[in-house]
């Protein structure tokens, strides 16, 4: 796609968000509540945010999603380079980012500045997690509190007197998710380790699974459920997330031990692969017979095209077709798969390079599996710094899963393999 024509399209675009003063009718005015958005305080692409309301005595909690599909016309310029890309691609010196930075910053991101128009989902729960009512609208709203993690955890953890919906919003999705347990859902809270790179230097950054973490996660959830339902429900032609069928059997047969990182990690080769679907099916790991991604329209073309479809039903318009959307999705699950593995051998890359810069350091690791144990090809997993990597591992000691000792690096380590020798 010409460059020419997209730039001509975001000018386009960002003047006619700037004078326009006549929104949809349709779209409900929500600027009166107070609206949380939690990222990490980097972050470009802000994509949800969260209210709490009260309703005739009710929480109803409020799920707010970025709307570029309310901007970008579908097979316009912008609409095809996303479609092509699939996806933002976070790589550790760079970010491809699958929308214009200049609508990103100026029109889509949820914003603290300025009011922004999303796709909202309104929903009241039953005290066991169930879903009560549930309400769907394009809307308007005005973030009051950006917030990293750091910041949302302690606002949910003290829960002032002032600032209290946090805390609620918490607690009403924590019984979300026993509701989900009661019927299956599998869950690994776990911290992990990524590659960052600042001035060509990586490190490691470590991960946890905190409140407000997982408070996103399951608002998130929530979402994708409760959209899924409805485009089921009206026979809108959208992709569907599924995950296969976890192996039960093996599931069983993993015993439950004091060595957590290696069950989690036996835990997850069981479960089935993931992909997009025209078909709504199981979820199998959140335990959901119907499941899609609604939630990150600005970054993975899978839920803009979501929003695409939902903002034309909402409006009455023609929906994109069974055919086309079926094509579409073709083209997601090959293409993502392309920049998973792009990722990948980012992080690989880059991993190198960070045990390279500690080549004297001594690791405690857990092995977690022998890839081939004749080539002393394994899976290792750095305990101090949460994360796994294939590694060659150089012993004559007879190593068993699970066991726990301290290596350190050969000096013959390639961009293919980290080597490691065990220290006596």
């Amino acid at each position: 796609m010409g460059t020419n024509i997209i730039e001509d399209e975001i000018k386009d675009l960002i003047f006619r968000y700037n004078t326009s003063n006549n929104l949809n009718p349709s779209v409900k005015d929500l600027t009166h509540l107070k609206t949380y958005t939690i990222d990490d305080s980097k972050t470009l692409e802000v994509d949800d945010a969260i209210s709490l309301e009260q309703v005739s005595g009710q929480n109803k909690l409020w799920i707010h999603i970025a709307s570029p599909a309310s901007y970008i016309e579908y097979q316009s310029g912008i609409d095809k380079k996303a479609r092509k890309l699939v996806s933002t691609v976070y790589l550790s010196t760079n970010t491809y980012y699958m929308l214009p930075e200049a609508l990103i910053n100026n029109v889509f991101s949820l914003s603290d500045k300025e009011k922004r128009e999303s796709l909202s989902l309104g929903v009241i729960l039953n005290d066991d997690g169930s879903i009560s009512s549930t309400e769907i609208v394009q809307s308007l709203i005005h973030v009051d509190y950006r917030l990293d993690f750091t910041e949302a955890d302690e606002l949910i953890d003290y829960a002032p007197k002032e600032e209290e919906d946090l805390s609620l919003i918490s607690t009403i999705l924590e019984s979300r998710k026993s509701w989900r347990k009661n019927l299956g859902s599998i869950e690994i809270l776990e911290s992990y380790g990524k590659i960052v790179v600042e001035d060509k230097i990586p490190s490691i950054k470590i991960i946890d699974p905190t409140l407000s973490r997982r408070l996103i996660s399951e608002a998130m959830i929530l979402y994708g459920n409760i959209i899924s339902d409805f485009t089921n429900l009206n026979k809108i032609p959208v992709p569907y997330r599924v995950q296969e069928r976890a192996d039960k059997l093996i599931i069983d047969n993993i015993q439950h031990s004091e060595n957590n990182i290696l069950y989690n990690f036996l835990l997850k080769k069981t479960m089935g692969k993931t992909y997009y679907s025209l078909s709504p099916m199981q979820h199998d790991s959140l335990a959901l017979t119907s499941y899609l991604h609604a939630t990150s329209p600005i970054r993975r073309y899978a839920d803009l095209l979501v929003h695409y479809q939902l903002n034309r039903y909402l409006n009455n318009k023609v929906l994109i077709s069974k055919d086309d959307v079926q094509q579409i999705i073709q083209e997601i699950n090959n293409q993502g798969r392309q920049n998973i593995m792009r990722y990948r051998e980012d992080q690989k890359y880059w991993l190198g390079k960070w045990f390279e810069n500690n080549t004297f350091n001594v690791y405690s690791v857990i092995l977690l599996n022998w890839i081939n144990r004749y080539k002393n090809i394994c899976i290792l997993y750095f305990i101090d710094y949460k994360f796994s990597t294939i590694s060659n591992l150089n012993s004559k000691l007879n190593i068993n899963i699970g066991d726990s000792f301290r290596v350190k690096n050969c000096s013959h380590n390639n961009n293919d393999m980290n080597y490691f020798e065990i220290i006596q």
